[in-house]
């Protein structure tokens, strides 16, 4: 869980992605390969799957080319992974997550909405068209999938994290200013997504993780809320 999460301002900082997802990733499997540690529980993200047009995604979606320096970061990270996996050195489960929600989480579209309303409560600058469809995860349903797998030690698996379903930014818009209490203007920057590397459409497939007697009990809208 320790590595750079940050997508929107990958090109500010071209080696972070490197350094903190790439690099460190290989200094602790080798330090588990040389300390005989097994089981390896890795975060990575459904950005690895870019533009993909197979939707919702399974595990097994063909790869498209990367889109972001974290989403690249991360497909390297499995690669490694997979690597000490086959070697035997490593039990390994990549889980492939869609954004995270909840609490003492630090950035996200949700966070900003609402630091940008507590100091403006009539304007609200929107990245993109808003049309964005996005999935989300409570952080609780999120932890609860990783322990579900902890005890486990298959050679090598990769599991999608994520709920049934996705919402436009214009509906988590809408429920935060209700929460809120708030009308605010909406000032869209245009085009169909907000940054390079935003992916205008995130569903995961979740059968896989599912089969494993894991469900959210979250659904988007209270993750937002």
């Amino acid at each position: 869980l320790a590595a750079n999460a940050d997508v929107r301002f990958g090109w500010n900082h071209p080696r972070r992605d490197f350094e903190q997802n790439v690099l460190v990733t290989q200094n602790v499997l080798e330090a588990m390969r040389a300390n005989g540690v097994r089981r390896f529980l890795f975060s990575s993200t459904g950005s690895v799957y870019g533009d993909c047009k197979v939707v919702p995604t399974p595990e097994t979606a063909p790869f498209p080319i990367q889109t972001s320096l974290y989403g690249a970061s991360k497909f390297a990270a499995e690669g490694l992974i997979s690597s000490y996996a086959e070697a035997g050195h490593i039990s390994s489960t990549i889980f492939r997550f869609v954004s995270i929600l909840g609490p003492r989480y630090t950035h996200g579209h949700i966070i900003d909405f609402v630091a940008q309303l507590t100091k403006d409560s009539k304007n609200l600058r929107v990245l993109g068209n808003g049309t964005q469809r996005k999935s989300y995860l409570h952080v609780s349903d999120c932890v609860n999938a990783i322990c579900n797998r902890i005890v486990e030690s298959p050679k090598f698996e990769v599991l999608n994290l994520g709920v049934e379903g996705y919402c436009q930014v214009n509906d988590s818009i809408s429920w935060i200013t209700k929460r809120m209490g708030l009308q605010p203007q909406l000032n869209y920057t245009g085009g169909d997504r907000g940054w390079v590397g935003d992916n205008p459409f995130i569903y995961l497939d979740t059968t896989a993780m599912k089969s494993h007697g894991w469900a959210p009990t979250h659904t988007i809208q209270s993750a937002v809320e």
